[in-house]
């Protein structure tokens, strides 16, 4: 057996561990399952491939089984999609690249630093919202008392 074929069985073994699915089911044959938690494992198992071992799209089509190359490129979309948007998906690959030995790549790093850049916007936006809120608030009375002050000089102040 190659030194690769050692550690393609080793990464899909990890991977299993930590996405709780067996290890031949992340393999797909002719009796495929689509359940979401294979299709993570298959999608962890496929960017840490690409990213770490610079595998080729063909490559991991034929480790993972899949029609074509095609089935590759659209895990690994999703894989930036998922990372950025989703605190589960993000847990299961930093885990299993730990487990690895690995250390996240510099564009996990930024998509994880673009979600919270992402949040304080947020976060600051409806900061903003409040603080403009108050002030239509504080114009508002501020006008009151000006059509009052204006009122009392007309009753009381002689001109």
């Amino acid at each position: 057996m190659t030194i690769m074929k050692t550690i393609e069985k080793n990464i899909i073994k990890i991977v299993s561990e930590v996405c709780n699915v067996e290890e031949n089911k992340i393999i797909r044959n002719k009796r495929a399952t689509r359940h979401s938690n294979v299709v993570v494992a298959r999608q962890v198992l496929v960017n840490i491939l690409w990213r770490n071992f610079n595998y080729t799209n063909h490559m991991i089509r034929d480790v993972v089984g899949y029609k074509n190359h095609a089935s590759v490129v659209y895990a690994r979309s999703m894989h930036e999609t998922d990372y950025k948007y989703s605190e589960g998906y993000r847990g299961i690959y930093n885990k299993s690249m730990d487990m690895l030995g690995l250390y996240v790549n510099d564009k996990d790093i930024d998509a994880s630093l673009n979600l919270s850049m992402k949040n304080k916007i947020e976060e600051q936006e409806k900061q903003i919202g409040r603080y403009k809120d108050l002030w239509m608030n504080e114009k508002s009375e501020r006008e009151k008392y000006q059509n009052l002050l204006i009122t009392f000089k007309k009753k009381y102040i002689p001109m």
